[in-house]
């Protein structure tokens, strides 16, 4: 219980002002994706599969289309990072950091796709890599903190 109320604020703060702190040009980490990135290779999948739909459906209730974007992006990044996790050995902070610079980029792709099935838009640009190497980097830091602690 203690975990959704962690994700619970985590998705406050990324809706709040103080995101502009991280933010660059505007472009927020997804906070929750990499929450629920951390999660999955701690966790059971059944569990994972809990938290992803919650933190999914978190998101999808501010999401102005109506849709299940993130709820949809959620459950396949835990199922890339179930995949990924019992093939390679995930305490080296390399390994973790390549796998959160491809499992963001298969977010991007869905998200890109998704939002192509709607609007026949499809667009990935530099802005994607920024957001990319956001998540990378506050991912690159809380793993970093964890391991220190």
């Amino acid at each position: 219980m203690r975990l959704y109320f962690f994700a619970f604020s985590l998705f406050l703060l990324q809706i709040s002002i103080i995101t502009r702190f991280f933010s660059f040009e505007g472009i927020i980490p997804d906070f929750l994706t990499i929450f629920v990135i951390i999660y999955s290779l701690k966790n059971s999948l059944k569990e994972s599969i809990k938290m992803a739909v919650f933190v999914g459906i978190l998101q999808d209730l501010l999401s102005p289309s109506g849709l299940i974007f993130n709820t949809l992006t959620k459950l396949i990044v835990v199922g890339i990072t179930f995949s990924m996790k019992d093939r390679f050995y995930y305490s080296n902070l390399v390994v973790k950091g390549v796998l959160i610079v491809v499992i963001t980029f298969i977010d991007i792709g869905i998200k890109s796709s998704l939002i192509f099935f709607k609007t026949g838009i499809f667009e990935i640009s530099y802005y994607h890599l920024v957001y990319l190497v956001l998540n990378f980097v506050i991912f690159y830091l809380v793993t970093f903190l964890d391991e220190v602690k």
